[in-house]
């Protein structure tokens, strides 16, 4: 979307709508309304007027003055800064609108006119952010490329909103979230939530209603700025799709010109506005294959087989729990957490447990780091899990090796005797197929290294490698044989049990 030329007396651009989906958003006043579309489709600009436009609308105070106050909120730190707030400042340039502030979090303060409008830029990736969102009084939240965003963060927004003007001073006249987004994968909440992708198989109806969008919320789909054509020969080819919006503030053949070079995925997400997996960098584990490690229906506990626990610890922890039968091994499901310590994600899992695998026993592997005493306690995650009656062995690995790590998993990927598939994934651990399809993947880092990229995909890839680890797999892959000395040991539970635990 780009300025009309005309400005207001004060040199502020005028800015016009373009397309009818983005007019029937910027018309929207749900409490969550989220616009999902191309790149270059004009929604975060969108977004950007969506604020201005509620904050001028927002009712005087006895002073005459409209206040409000935003949290602006992206998932990293270093995109937040050169991808949502340069948008932010080319409609709010500082030397129109005011000084952005680089404290923690980044601040602008807004005064035009009698708007009196507060922003907060929140990035994920700090605690500090995290806590401020959590402790903010809010008017109501900006997130700017949700299809990034977990859905932890997203019930916490929408918590957080409408704080702000206190009730005592007339209360906001409107509170919530909004946000813009490209298609998102799979295995995300707006995906399902909104009928994109389907609910995994067997999920409980609990979790169901929890992914159903309320009646009360407005979601946008805006048009796929191409249309996929096949020829004759099978061979596939793009057109201008007539319905595309903002195409009038693009150069001519932007779209055709972006596709250069492009995986089909890569268009599909970005250009048509499809669902798919796009991977910025080279998988981690290539030797994965979605049609051939997952499998198609759920995976069930057996009885007579122990639970195998891979846990990564950290602020974002991960679970994931297995079975090996015979020499095959089948992950049943994935337990995330978002930004929280042990002592949550511990009890959490202990609830799982008790829910899914009742009177099995179960050994645990996890990040040998977890020894290492908390920044909030005196105690190691190791101790917390322990305190739970869930005792986790470090996983045997040398420093932690990430190399180790990944070969681990790598060799149980590529042993499949008579073509029958070793590992087993099963299609409720979505975000873990997802991570292993190529979203946990090999990027440079500052020092020009290549290592395994970490985000929310990485952590229960890596509860994985820690499990196969614990499985013997590390030792499978230089001839050796697993070590399996394991003997039944009391532990603490509502009832009276025999866990099984590493000696």
């Amino acid at each position: 979307m780009t300025a009309e030329l005309r400005y207001t007396a004060d040199g502020r651009p005028i800015y016009r709508i373009e397309g009818p989906v983005l007019e029937r958003f910027m018309t929207s006043t749900a409490q969550v309304q989220v616009i999902q579309g191309p790149v270059g489709s004009g929604k975060s600009k969108a977004c950007n007027l969506k604020v201005w436009s509620i904050a001028a609308q927002q009712k005087r105070a006895r002073d005459g003055l409209r206040y409000s106050r935003w949290g602006v909120v992206r998932n990293t730190y270093p995109e937040l800064k050169t991808t949502t707030i340069r948008t932010w400042t080319d409609t709010f340039p500082e030397n129109v609108y005011g000084t952005i502030v680089w404290s923690m979090p980044a601040r602008q303060r807004i005064f035009v006119g009698d708007i009196r409008m507060e922003v907060d830029f929140l990035a994920l990736d700090k605690d500090e952010d995290v806590k401020k969102l959590r402790s903010g009084e809010y008017t109501g939240f900006y997130f700017n490329e949700l299809q990034y965003g977990p859905k932890s963060i997203f019930d916490e927004m929408t918590s957080r909103a409408g704080r702000f003007p206190a009730m005592k001073d007339g209360g906001p006249s409107w509170h919530g979230v909004i946000a813009d987004m490209n298609a998102p994968d799979e295995d995300h909440f707006i995906a399902m939530m909104t009928g994109q992708a389907e609910w995994p198989p067997n999920m409980p109806e609990d979790e169901r209603a929890a992914l159903t969008w309320p009646p009360e919320w407005d979601f946008y789909m805006q048009p796929g700025a191409l249309i996929e054509v096949r020829n004759p020969d099978g061979t596939l080819r793009y057109r201008a799709n007539p319905k595309a919006e903002n195409v009038k503030w693009l150069p001519d053949r932007y779209y055709l010109d972006q596709i250069k070079g492009k995986t089909r995925a890569w268009i599909k997400s970005r250009v048509l506005n499809e669902i798919a997996l796009v991977v910025d960098g080279s998988p981690v584990w290539p030797a994965f294959r979605p049609d051939f490690h997952v499998a198609t229906e759920v995976l069930k506990p057996v009885h007579g087989h122990e639970v195998i626990l891979g846990i990564d610890f950290g602020r974002w922890p991960a679970m994931l729990c297995a079975q090996q039968i015979g020499d095959r091994i089948f992950v049943q499901y994935e337990l995330l957490g978002f930004n929280e310590s042990a002592v949550t994600f511990a009890p959490k899992a202990k609830r799982f447990l008790e829910q899914h695998y009742q009177g099995y026993t179960i050994r645990a592997y996890g990040d040998p780091k977890g020894a290492d005493k908390g920044q909030a306690t005196d105690k190691s995650s190791f101790e917390v899990w322990d305190e739970c009656g869930i005792h986790v062995t470090p996983a045997p690995v040398k420093l932690n090796a990430i190399e180790a790590r990944v070969s681990s998993v790598d060799h149980v990927l590529n042993d499949n005797p008579s073509g029958v598939a070793r590992f087993q994934l099963s299609p409720l651990a979505r975000t873990t197929k997802i991570g292993m399809a190529g979203r946990y993947c090999l990027e440079k880092d500052e020092t020009g290294e290549t290592k395994p990229t970490k985000n929310r995909y990485s952590h229960p890839c890596n509860a994985l490698e820690y499990l196969c680890l614990g499985l013997g797999e590390g030792r499978r892959m230089i001839g050796l044989r697993p070590i399996s000395g394991i003997k039944p040991v009391r532990v603490a539970l509502k009832r009276k049990s025999m866990r099984r635990v590493s000696a």
